[in-house]
């Protein structure tokens, strides 16, 4: 299972956040979001999580220690925060998408989440 530090948002969020226009093609914002240094993972119908993916490991077949993998996450986090500020993205008021849920709900200025899917 994947584990993502990042914000689930829709496809019209990520476009507000690069300053382009709701209706744009794929490829220019996915080419934005790599400029970022961030990714960009389709998880459900019109559900998405832009952030980065956070690597424990090959958990299968070889155990981590908690501190190791809070440490990765803690790590990711960071990675994340200095680069939505430096892709100048507002996280001031956006809608977020729950995985699972139809809802969406408004937030201000939160902190990364923690997603695994």
């Amino acid at each position: 299972m994947p584990l993502f530090v990042g914000y689930p948002i829709s496809y019209e969020t990520a476009c507000d956040f690069f300053s382009l226009p709701r209706s744009t093609e794929d490829s220019k914002l996915l080419s934005r979001i790599q400029d970022a240094g961030l990714v960009f993972e389709s998880v459900d119908k019109g559900q998405y999580i832009l952030g980065l993916e956070v690597d424990l490991g090959n958990l299968f077949d070889e155990f981590a220690s908690v501190d190791t993998g809070l440490i990765r996450i803690l790590e990711r986090k960071k990675d994340v925060i200095d680069r939505f500020k430096k892709a100048t993205i507002d996280l001031s008021d956006f809608m977020i998408q729950p995985l699972g849920h139809e809802a969406f709900q408004w937030v201000s200025n939160p902190e990364p989440y923690l997603i695994c899917f």
